[in-house]
């Protein structure tokens, strides 16, 4: 098996669906923007905060990084911890650090909120590395990933990328990463989106990647 994994955050080791939506709502009625549909609303999950209110409300970059530091401010304040981790995930972690894996986070999320997040849930022990975006979004998810590989003194060719979208899929295949694509998440809504794109293997829940690379370890063994 591979020695190293690398996770995404949100939709693939924790849900944090509320504390977003409701950073994201708040600000939205402090700027006085108009409502979105609950669709809308859960296409904040995932991508850098500055996209989305660009791509829904038409913001220039000015006015979207504002909109970006309020919100944070308001998730940082207790909303980020309104989330949970979804059943498997510290089963599986348990079974790779037992196999010696090397274990690194690469996420989207704001890096200090993804280091306090792991903390809050007792994650941040597996893992030798936890990285993340800028405040000004300057980083892209492949240099977050890359910037992840390097700190975990990984090679490309030996490492595996766990995501929920297609920002996890693009950034693993710019790296010759191999990646697994999950669909409990919020990005790949069923096994068919997944299959837009380059995977060694798509799973429906926790539980199928530690399978997976269980017996992928085994038949190396």
């Amino acid at each position: 098996m591979n020695k190293s994994v690398v996770f995404d955050v949100d939709g693939t080791l924790i849900d944090g669906t509320e504390g977003v939506l409701q950073s994201v709502t708040s600000t939205i009625e402090y700027y006085n923007l108009h409502n979105l549909s609950k669709n809308e609303l859960l296409s904040f999950i995932g991508p850098p905060i500055q996209d989305s209110v660009k791509r829904i409300y038409n913001l220039d970059d000015e006015k979207a990084q504002l909109f970006a530091n309020h919100f944070r401010k308001i998730y940082s304040e207790g909303d980020v911890y309104k989330a949970f981790v979804y059943d498997g995930i510290y089963e599986l972690l348990d079974s790779l650090k037992k196999e010696g894996c090397k274990l690194g986070v690469a996420t989207y999320k704001r890096e200090d909120y993804a280091i306090s997040l792991m903390e809050h849930f007792k994650l941040d022990k597996y893992f030798n590395s936890i990285c993340g975006a800028d405040n000004e979004n300057k980083l892209t998810k492949t240099d977050v990933l890359q910037n992840c590989v390097n700190s975990i003194s990984a090679a490309c060719s030996e490492t595996i990328m766990i995501g929920d979208s297609f920002h996890d899929a693009l950034a693993s295949q710019k790296l010759g990463i191999k990646f697994i694509a999950v669909t409990y998440g919020f990005g790949f809504k069923s096994v068919s989106d997944a299959q837009k794109y380059d995977s060694i293997f798509i799973a429906n829940t926790p539980n199928e990647i530690q399978n997976f690379l269980i017996n992928e370890c085994n038949e190396v063994k």
